[in-house]
């Protein structure tokens, strides 16, 4: 299939906008959220040994 290289970055900047929307829609649900507040630097350190959530 081809389609018109005009087309195909209204595409592309379409799509762009799609994920910025799921980002925020993603961020929004988490400051909804009653899950417990973890820092990154925290959450780096236990993830790979499996403590996050327990």
């Amino acid at each position: 299939m081809l389609i018109d290289i005009g087309d195909y970055h209204k595409i592309l900047e379409e799509l762009e906008e799609l994920e910025e929307l799921d980002s925020i829609r993603a961020y929004d649900e988490a400051k909804a959220s009653d899950d417990e507040v973890i820092p990154y630097e925290k959450a780096i350190e236990e993830i790979p040994n499996g403590e996050v959530g327990r």
